[in-house]
């Protein structure tokens, strides 16, 4: 549902923001799935990144009532979910960032607001997430963030039930993440410096860090494609999983030995890349890290600089 309905004015008000970039059909298919949301509290809202294709004519064809934020510009998933976020900050309690390629289960919500409720100092919820092309087997159950690394709890096992209870965790995947708007006043908005990628945990480390806590839900389902199995040979990924994964270490200060050990480990794959014949395929990969190493160093945040992926 995407409005209220009478005799439910207590409940809080959602806002579900879809970011759109060149994924209409997913979007579509996003919008349908929230659509059959048992939570009747619930708005949607459509922030299309710039895209270039027709992503806007065909939303705007099956769903012309669903209100469409055009960006004319792409500013990654932090810029344009606060720009999103922005437009919920006055009509509603909590704000639902949900990537065009994911799948709710109608239940989902209404899971992660009753939670929400009972967990009064969480500022970002997430329910545990299945990956689409295995739906039984876990994707993530929330995340530890552990000397820089980004670990997902029960990645790759088969859901055996063997999370049952809320629990907190160090953060909450950005595919589908809850955030409680009066949050937002201590901790702020997603920093933007991180474009795409890392800017979740951030997030939710900020929040940590001001006392507030990040919760998962496992009895909230939703469904997502293994990104890491189909990205692993992206030069996008492995220029701003690199990149931001610096960038983290530096700014929340966790160590000049941690960030040294970092550094080298990219230099070290680096050169395996560079010398290996196995790797020889990797040329795309090996400019996109040889760049994020040298924008890391120069200060250089938000998008990739121009020539991280050169034109073929």
């Amino acid at each position: 549902m995407t409005s209220p309905v009478p005799g439910a004015p207590s409940l809080p008000r959602v806002l579900a923001v879809i970011l759109n970039w060149n994924s209409g059909a997913d979007t579509i298919a996003c919008l349908e799935a929230v659509q059959r949301s048992t939570y009747p509290a619930l708005h949607t809202l459509v922030v299309d990144n710039g895209s270039v294709d027709d992503s806007i004519a065909q939303i705007r064809a099956r769903f012309p009532a669903v209100r469409l934020l055009a960006l004319g510009a792409n500013h990654g998933y932090a810029g344009g979910n606060n720009r999103g976020i922005a437009h919920g900050l006055d009509e509603c309690e909590l704000v639902w960032l949900l990537n065009p390629d994911v799948a709710v289960d109608a239940e989902c919500l209404t899971r992660l607001v009753a939670t929400a409720r009972s967990h009064p100092r969480a500022a970002m919820l997430g329910p545990l997430v299945r990956m689409r092309e295995d739906p039984g087997r876990i994707l993530s159950a929330g995340g530890q963030l552990v000397r820089g690394w980004a670990r997902h709890r029960g990645m790759g096992e088969p859901d055996r039930g063997q999370f049952r209870e809320p629990a907190e965790v160090d953060f909450i995947t950005g595919c589908a993440l809850l955030v409680r708007c009066s949050a937002l006043g201590t901790i702020g908005m997603l920093d933007e410096r991180f474009f795409v990628y890392a800017e979740e945990i951030d997030w939710c480390h900020r929040a940590r860090v001001a006392g507030l806590t990040c919760v998962l839900d496992p009895l909230a389902i939703a469904w997502h494609p293994n990104t890491l199995a189909r990205d692993a040979d992206s030069p996008l990924v492995t220029y701003y999983s690199a990149r931001n994964q610096l960038l983290l270490i530096r700014k929340h200060r966790l160590g000049l030995a941690l960030l040294a050990r970092h550094v080298l480990r990219h230099m070290r794959t680096l050169a395996s890349w560079s010398l290996r014949p196995k790797w020889r395929h990797k040329s795309a990969q090996r400019r996109a890290l040889r760049r994020a190493l040298i924008d890391f160093a120069r200060g250089h945040t938000g998008a990739a600089s121009h020539d991280a992926f050169p034109p073929r």
